[in-house]
């Protein structure tokens, strides 16, 4: 996991190195376990490791560090999960999971959930929308598979099996010819484009079938 978070990190720099300035500094463990006690989550060791090394971004540039999604502190994680959990709690079993409008790709990867609270969201794009590790799969699906939810995130796809297969899956796109840099709001940004067409939201982006696997 390291080494894959390492390489995505310094592909990444080659195309914007600004970036390098807004990621925080790593978290103790003592900070992580602090997060996990208040979660009651035990997070996968792929994860304590992502945060060892860097405790997510600051937030100072348009474009996050995770393709442009903002890459969450701590803090951000807890409040997104809280957030959530709180949904959960209050929403009925029954509207909660509904196979035919909560959709998993592969099929029966991902429970058919609007939302669960084993769902450790990592990043997002600020309107609600996450990409994040899995704990409670479906049953073809494996712990620790990073996957999409959120508020318009009706079609869930597994976008790797590992956070390490994930980060690895994101410096082949930074090195690909799908990814460019553009600006927005006076800031330059990562764009991604299908088939040379025009550039597309990072996630329909990465749950597209013909995107860089």
């Amino acid at each position: 996991m390291k080494n894959a978070w390492n390489s995505y990190k310094e592909e990444l720099f080659k195309r914007l190195p600004a970036l390098r300035d807004t990621l925080n500094e790593g978290a103790s463990k003592a900070e992580i376990k602090a997060v996990e006690d208040k979660m009651g989550i035990n997070f996968p060791e792929e994860l304590r490791t992502l945060y060892i090394k860097n405790n997510g971004d600051n937030g100072s540039a348009v474009c996050g560090m995770i393709l442009g999604f903002d890459f969450y502190d701590l803090d951000e994680l807890y409040s997104e999960w809280k957030g959530w959990k709180d949904i959960e709690e209050m929403r009925d079993a029954d509207d909660n999971c509904d196979p035919k409008r909560y959709t998993s790709e592969p099929e029966k990867c991902i429970k058919p959930h609007y939302v669960n609270s084993r769902w450790i969201p990592i990043c997002g794009d600020g309107g609600g929308n996450h990409i994040g590790i899995d704990l409670d799969p479906d049953v073809n699906g494996k712990v620790g598979q990073v996957i999409n939810f959120g508020r318009d995130e009706d079609k869930k796809t597994v976008l790797a099996d590992s956070l390490t297969s994930f980060f690895e899956r994101l410096t082949r796109i930074v090195k690909s010819d799908d990814l460019y840099i553009g600006e927005f709001d006076g800031e330059n940004v990562v764009f991604l484009r299908l088939n040379g067409e025009d550039e597309v939201f990072q996630t329909d982006y990465l749950r597209h079938k013909d995107s860089v696997k």
